[in-house]
Protein backbone atom coordinates (compact mmCIF):
# COMPACT_ATOMS: atom_id res chain seq x y z
CA UNK A 1 0.00 0.00 0.00
CA UNK A 2 2.49 2.58 0.94
CA UNK A 3 4.26 1.81 -2.39
CA UNK A 4 1.33 2.26 -4.42
CA UNK A 5 0.71 5.78 -2.56
CA UNK A 6 3.76 6.78 -3.08
CA UNK A 7 4.30 6.31 -7.00
CA UNK A 8 0.18 6.95 -7.40
CA UNK A 9 1.70 10.29 -6.60
CA UNK A 10 4.17 10.52 -9.37
CA UNK A 11 2.68 7.98 -11.81
CA UNK A 12 2.65 8.59 -15.11
CA UNK A 13 -1.00 9.97 -16.34
CA UNK A 14 -3.67 7.55 -16.99
CA UNK A 15 -4.15 9.51 -20.60
CA UNK A 16 -1.14 10.04 -22.02
CA UNK A 17 -0.50 8.41 -25.78
CA UNK A 18 2.73 8.08 -27.05
CA UNK A 19 3.39 7.14 -30.97
CA UNK A 20 6.99 5.56 -31.26
CA UNK A 21 8.29 2.32 -32.79
CA UNK A 22 5.45 0.21 -31.15
CA UNK A 23 2.80 2.20 -32.75
CA UNK A 24 4.01 1.35 -36.58
CA UNK A 25 4.49 -2.36 -35.39
CA UNK A 26 0.87 -2.31 -33.97
CA UNK A 27 -0.91 -0.69 -37.04
CA UNK A 28 -2.23 -3.54 -37.89
CA UNK A 29 -3.92 -4.09 -34.86
CA UNK A 30 -5.97 -0.93 -35.22
CA UNK A 31 -10.37 -2.05 -35.73
CA UNK A 32 -11.42 -0.95 -38.88
CA UNK A 33 -14.01 0.63 -36.75
CA UNK A 34 -11.65 3.34 -35.23
CA UNK A 35 -10.07 3.74 -38.78
CA UNK A 36 -13.57 5.20 -39.37
CA UNK A 37 -14.04 6.92 -36.59
CA UNK A 38 -10.39 8.30 -36.94
CA UNK A 39 -12.14 10.36 -39.98
CA UNK A 40 -14.07 11.82 -38.08
CA UNK A 41 -11.09 14.04 -36.95
CA UNK A 42 -9.50 17.39 -38.28
CA UNK A 43 -5.99 18.11 -37.67
CA UNK A 44 -3.76 21.18 -37.90
CA UNK A 45 -0.32 20.42 -38.83
CA UNK A 46 2.58 22.65 -38.97
CA UNK A 47 6.25 21.26 -40.21
CA UNK A 48 9.40 22.48 -42.10
CA UNK A 49 10.77 19.61 -44.55
CA UNK A 50 11.64 16.63 -41.90
CA UNK A 51 7.79 16.95 -41.11
CA UNK A 52 6.83 16.83 -44.43
CA UNK A 53 7.40 12.77 -44.14
CA UNK A 54 4.55 12.11 -42.44
CA UNK A 55 2.89 13.65 -45.32
CA UNK A 56 4.32 11.93 -48.02
CA UNK A 57 4.04 8.34 -46.23
CA UNK A 58 0.18 9.05 -45.60
CA UNK A 59 -0.60 9.74 -49.37
CA UNK A 60 0.95 6.91 -50.56
CA UNK A 61 -0.76 4.72 -47.96
CA UNK A 62 -4.24 5.59 -49.11
CA UNK A 63 -2.73 4.65 -53.05
CA UNK A 64 -2.18 1.20 -51.27
CA UNK A 65 -5.10 1.02 -49.01
CA UNK A 66 -8.01 3.36 -49.73
CA UNK A 67 -9.23 2.70 -45.88
CA UNK A 68 -6.86 5.04 -45.15
CA UNK A 69 -8.39 7.80 -46.82
CA UNK A 70 -6.75 11.36 -45.81
CA UNK A 71 -7.47 15.04 -47.66
CA UNK A 72 -4.73 17.24 -47.04
CA UNK A 73 -4.64 21.23 -48.14
CA UNK A 74 -1.56 23.00 -47.69
CA UNK A 75 -2.35 26.54 -47.71
CA UNK A 76 -0.82 30.06 -46.34
CA UNK A 77 -4.50 30.61 -45.48
CA UNK A 78 -6.18 28.69 -42.76
CA UNK A 79 -9.08 26.14 -44.11
CA UNK A 80 -9.46 21.89 -43.61
CA UNK A 81 -10.27 20.29 -46.74
CA UNK A 82 -13.98 20.16 -48.22
CA UNK A 83 -15.75 16.75 -46.94
CA UNK A 84 -15.44 13.70 -49.00
CA UNK A 85 -17.83 10.89 -49.46
CA UNK A 86 -16.76 8.18 -48.40
CA UNK A 87 -14.71 10.20 -45.34
CA UNK A 88 -11.64 10.90 -45.22
CA UNK A 89 -9.27 12.20 -42.08
CA UNK A 90 -8.68 15.86 -43.04
CA UNK A 91 -5.89 18.00 -42.47
CA UNK A 92 -4.95 21.50 -42.78
CA UNK A 93 -0.84 21.64 -43.35
CA UNK A 94 0.13 25.23 -42.49
CA UNK A 95 -0.02 27.82 -40.21
CA UNK A 96 -0.41 31.42 -41.60
CA UNK A 97 0.63 33.08 -43.28
CA UNK A 98 3.03 30.21 -44.59
CA UNK A 99 3.52 26.63 -45.11
CA UNK A 100 7.36 26.46 -44.09
CA UNK A 101 6.67 26.54 -40.18
CA UNK A 102 9.99 26.94 -38.14
CA UNK A 103 9.89 27.19 -34.23
CA UNK A 104 9.11 31.30 -34.32
CA UNK A 105 6.00 30.77 -36.84
CA UNK A 106 4.22 28.35 -34.24
CA UNK A 107 5.24 28.47 -30.73
CA UNK A 108 8.45 30.42 -30.13
CA UNK A 109 7.31 33.81 -29.42
CA UNK A 110 4.22 35.96 -28.72
CA UNK A 111 3.85 36.38 -32.75
CA UNK A 112 4.23 32.79 -33.25
CA UNK A 113 1.49 31.63 -30.52
CA UNK A 114 -0.52 34.54 -31.79
CA UNK A 115 -0.82 32.78 -35.38
CA UNK A 116 -1.25 29.12 -33.41
CA UNK A 117 -4.15 30.85 -31.83
CA UNK A 118 -5.86 32.17 -34.76
CA UNK A 119 -6.04 28.88 -36.29
CA UNK A 120 -7.45 27.23 -32.95
CA UNK A 121 -9.53 30.28 -32.15
CA UNK A 122 -11.79 28.78 -34.96
CA UNK A 123 -12.82 25.77 -33.26
CA UNK A 124 -12.42 23.23 -36.14
CA UNK A 125 -9.45 21.32 -35.19
CA UNK A 126 -9.24 18.87 -32.11
CA UNK A 127 -5.86 18.42 -32.80
CA UNK A 128 -2.67 20.63 -33.46
CA UNK A 129 1.05 19.54 -34.38
CA UNK A 130 4.23 20.57 -35.40
CA UNK A 131 7.76 18.45 -36.43
CA UNK A 132 10.98 19.96 -35.51
CA UNK A 133 13.51 20.80 -38.11
CA UNK A 134 17.02 20.38 -36.42
CA UNK A 135 16.65 22.49 -34.04
CA UNK A 136 16.70 19.60 -31.09
CA UNK A 137 20.20 18.76 -31.53
CA UNK A 138 21.34 22.11 -30.50
CA UNK A 139 19.06 23.34 -28.40
CA UNK A 140 19.56 23.83 -24.60
CA UNK A 141 17.60 22.39 -21.86
CA UNK A 142 15.73 25.87 -21.07
CA UNK A 143 14.49 26.42 -24.50
CA UNK A 144 12.80 22.43 -24.63
CA UNK A 145 11.39 23.19 -21.25
CA UNK A 146 10.08 26.82 -23.09
CA UNK A 147 8.76 24.90 -25.99
CA UNK A 148 6.84 22.26 -23.04
CA UNK A 149 5.50 25.36 -21.45
CA UNK A 150 3.94 27.08 -24.30
CA UNK A 151 2.22 24.07 -26.04
CA UNK A 152 0.91 23.38 -22.62
CA UNK A 153 -0.71 27.00 -22.34
CA UNK A 154 -2.03 26.54 -25.77
CA UNK A 155 -3.72 23.58 -24.26
CA UNK A 156 -4.72 25.50 -21.24
CA UNK A 157 -6.46 28.24 -23.30
CA UNK A 158 -8.11 25.79 -25.48
CA UNK A 159 -9.13 22.59 -23.76
CA UNK A 160 -11.07 21.33 -26.54
CA UNK A 161 -7.96 20.80 -28.74
CA UNK A 162 -4.86 18.58 -27.96
CA UNK A 163 -1.58 19.72 -29.03
CA UNK A 164 0.59 16.90 -30.18
CA UNK A 165 3.82 17.09 -28.98
CA UNK A 166 7.20 15.55 -31.25
CA UNK A 167 11.04 14.43 -30.43
CA UNK A 168 13.24 15.89 -33.00
CA UNK A 169 14.92 13.59 -35.64
CA UNK A 170 17.82 11.24 -35.24
CA UNK A 171 21.09 13.31 -35.98
CA UNK A 172 23.96 10.67 -35.57
CA UNK A 173 24.84 11.58 -32.11
CA UNK A 174 23.85 8.64 -30.79
CA UNK A 175 22.59 8.18 -27.19
CA UNK A 176 25.25 10.21 -25.85
CA UNK A 177 24.77 13.62 -27.80
CA UNK A 178 22.38 16.78 -26.89
CA UNK A 179 19.88 15.24 -29.10
CA UNK A 180 18.79 12.31 -27.21
CA UNK A 181 18.90 14.38 -24.22
CA UNK A 182 16.68 16.86 -25.48
CA UNK A 183 14.43 14.12 -26.73
CA UNK A 184 14.08 12.26 -23.60
CA UNK A 185 13.40 15.79 -21.53
CA UNK A 186 10.32 16.01 -24.27
CA UNK A 187 9.23 12.58 -23.28
CA UNK A 188 9.67 12.27 -19.68
CA UNK A 189 7.41 15.41 -19.64
CA UNK A 190 4.53 13.92 -21.72
CA UNK A 191 4.65 10.96 -19.97
CA UNK A 192 4.41 12.53 -16.68
CA UNK A 193 1.68 15.24 -17.49
CA UNK A 194 -0.64 12.71 -19.83
CA UNK A 195 0.67 14.29 -23.22
CA UNK A 196 0.44 13.32 -26.78
CA UNK A 197 3.78 12.55 -28.09
CA UNK A 198 4.72 11.62 -31.83
CA UNK A 199 7.70 10.37 -31.15
CA UNK A 200 9.85 11.10 -34.26
CA UNK A 201 13.22 10.04 -33.61
CA UNK A 202 12.37 6.28 -31.83
CA UNK A 203 10.42 5.36 -34.88
CA UNK A 204 13.75 6.15 -37.24
CA UNK A 205 15.59 4.46 -34.15
CA UNK A 206 14.64 0.77 -34.95
CA UNK A 207 13.69 -1.20 -38.58
CA UNK A 208 10.66 -2.90 -39.22
CA UNK A 209 11.82 -6.07 -37.49
CA UNK A 210 12.75 -4.19 -34.08
CA UNK A 211 15.99 -3.98 -34.59
CA UNK A 212 17.68 -1.02 -32.88
CA UNK A 213 20.33 1.52 -34.13
CA UNK A 214 20.05 4.89 -32.25
CA UNK A 215 22.92 3.21 -30.09
CA UNK A 216 24.85 2.85 -33.90
CA UNK A 217 24.55 6.30 -34.50
CA UNK A 218 22.20 6.58 -36.88
CA UNK A 219 21.29 9.49 -38.90
CA UNK A 220 18.02 10.72 -40.44
CA UNK A 221 18.70 9.41 -43.49
CA UNK A 222 18.55 5.63 -41.82
CA UNK A 223 22.78 5.65 -42.10
CA UNK A 224 24.54 3.92 -38.88
CA UNK A 225 28.02 2.46 -38.60
CA UNK A 226 27.07 -0.55 -40.41
CA UNK A 227 25.47 1.05 -42.82
CA UNK A 228 22.04 2.02 -44.26
CA UNK A 229 19.35 -0.56 -42.15
CA UNK A 230 16.56 1.16 -44.86
CA UNK A 231 18.46 -0.23 -47.35
CA UNK A 232 19.45 -2.98 -46.33
CA UNK A 233 16.08 -4.04 -45.00
CA UNK A 234 14.79 -3.16 -48.26
CA UNK A 235 17.07 -5.32 -50.33
CA UNK A 236 15.77 -8.57 -48.27
CA UNK A 237 12.09 -7.23 -48.25
CA UNK A 238 11.87 -6.16 -51.95
CA UNK A 239 8.33 -6.54 -52.63
CA UNK A 240 7.33 -5.03 -49.10
CA UNK A 241 4.67 -2.11 -49.38
CA UNK A 242 7.16 0.00 -46.64
CA UNK A 243 9.66 -0.04 -49.64
CA UNK A 244 7.15 1.58 -51.94
CA UNK A 245 9.53 4.81 -53.29
CA UNK A 246 8.13 8.06 -53.06
CA UNK A 247 8.88 11.50 -52.21
CA UNK A 248 10.71 11.46 -48.84
CA UNK A 249 12.92 14.84 -47.85
CA UNK A 250 15.93 14.00 -46.11
CA UNK A 251 15.47 10.36 -45.33
CA UNK A 252 14.22 7.14 -47.19
CA UNK A 253 10.38 5.79 -48.63
CA UNK A 254 10.92 3.25 -45.64
CA UNK A 255 11.49 5.63 -42.53
CA UNK A 256 8.76 7.55 -44.16
CA UNK A 257 6.08 4.83 -44.66
CA UNK A 258 6.69 3.23 -41.09
CA UNK A 259 5.84 6.95 -39.61
CA UNK A 260 2.90 6.96 -41.83
CA UNK A 261 1.48 3.87 -39.81
CA UNK A 262 2.52 5.36 -36.51
CA UNK A 263 0.92 8.32 -37.36
CA UNK A 264 -2.44 6.17 -38.04
CA UNK A 265 -1.84 4.23 -34.84
CA UNK A 266 -2.19 7.55 -33.19
CA UNK A 267 -5.24 8.96 -34.88
CA UNK A 268 -6.63 5.74 -33.71
CA UNK A 269 -6.03 6.10 -30.61
CA UNK A 270 -7.11 9.96 -30.01
CA UNK A 271 -10.64 8.89 -31.59
CA UNK A 272 -11.16 6.49 -28.88
CA UNK A 273 -9.16 3.22 -29.55
CA UNK A 274 -7.31 1.98 -26.41
CA UNK A 275 -4.71 0.25 -28.56
CA UNK A 276 -5.85 -2.99 -28.23
CA UNK A 277 -4.75 -3.31 -24.57
CA UNK A 278 -5.83 -6.54 -22.89
CA UNK A 279 -7.62 -6.34 -19.38
CA UNK A 280 -4.25 -6.03 -16.98
CA UNK A 281 -5.73 -8.29 -14.82
CA UNK A 282 -2.67 -10.27 -12.89
CA UNK A 283 -3.54 -11.96 -9.84
CA UNK A 284 -6.41 -14.10 -12.41
CA UNK A 285 -9.88 -12.57 -10.19
CA UNK A 286 -11.14 -11.01 -13.50
CA UNK A 287 -11.23 -7.69 -11.82
CA UNK A 288 -8.23 -4.76 -11.74
CA UNK A 289 -7.84 -4.07 -7.87
CA UNK A 290 -5.19 -3.66 -5.11
CA UNK A 291 -4.11 -7.26 -5.92
CA UNK A 292 -2.81 -6.26 -8.89
CA UNK A 293 -1.36 -3.47 -7.79
CA UNK A 294 0.65 -5.15 -5.35
CA UNK A 295 1.66 -7.45 -7.68
CA UNK A 296 3.32 -4.47 -10.21
CA UNK A 297 4.59 -3.95 -6.92
CA UNK A 298 6.46 -6.61 -6.48
CA UNK A 299 8.07 -6.16 -9.71
CA UNK A 300 8.08 -2.72 -9.88
CA UNK A 301 11.50 -2.09 -12.04
CA UNK A 302 12.33 -5.49 -13.34
CA UNK A 303 13.21 -5.70 -16.84
CA UNK A 304 13.37 -8.51 -19.03
CA UNK A 305 10.87 -10.36 -21.66
CA UNK A 306 8.20 -12.62 -20.12
CA UNK A 307 7.42 -10.67 -16.66
CA UNK A 308 3.40 -10.85 -16.71
CA UNK A 309 3.44 -7.52 -14.76
CA UNK A 310 5.51 -5.98 -17.69
CA UNK A 311 1.92 -5.29 -19.44
CA UNK A 312 2.74 -2.85 -22.12
CA UNK A 313 5.41 -5.01 -23.12
CA UNK A 314 8.31 -2.66 -23.35
CA UNK A 315 10.56 -5.15 -21.28
CA UNK A 316 10.43 -2.85 -18.20
CA UNK A 317 8.10 -2.46 -15.61
CA UNK A 318 7.25 0.76 -15.47
CA UNK A 319 5.10 4.09 -14.84
CA UNK A 320 3.65 2.61 -18.17
CA UNK A 321 2.61 -0.53 -16.95
CA UNK A 322 1.39 1.60 -13.77
CA UNK A 323 -0.98 3.72 -16.02
CA UNK A 324 -2.84 1.00 -17.43
CA UNK A 325 -3.42 -0.37 -14.26
CA UNK A 326 -4.88 3.18 -13.69
CA UNK A 327 -7.38 3.13 -16.90
CA UNK A 328 -8.49 0.17 -15.58
CA UNK A 329 -9.02 0.53 -12.01
CA UNK A 330 -11.87 -1.77 -11.07
CA UNK A 331 -12.24 -2.79 -14.41
CA UNK A 332 -14.10 -6.63 -14.51
CA UNK A 333 -12.13 -8.64 -17.57
CA UNK A 334 -13.61 -11.51 -19.21
CA UNK A 335 -12.02 -15.10 -18.00
CA UNK A 336 -9.20 -16.10 -19.68
CA UNK A 337 -7.90 -12.00 -20.85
Amino acid sequence: MVFIVLVLGSAVAADAIIADHRAFQDFDKIPPYWIEKAKELALHYAHTSHGSQIVDGILLLETLDSRYSVAVRTSETEGLPALETPPALRIYDGNPNETYIEPDDYWDGTAALARTRAVATTGKYKFSMWSWCGQQSSNSKATTQRYLDNLNQLETEFPAMRFIYMTGHTDGSGLSGTLYLRNEQVRRYCRANGKVLFDFADIESYDPDGNYYLDKETTDNCDYTGGNWAVQWCATNPNSPLCRSCSCAHSQSLNRNMKARAFWWLMARLAGWDGGLSCPDLDGDSIVTLTDFAILAENWLASGSGNPADISGNGRVDETDLAILLDHWLQKCPQGE
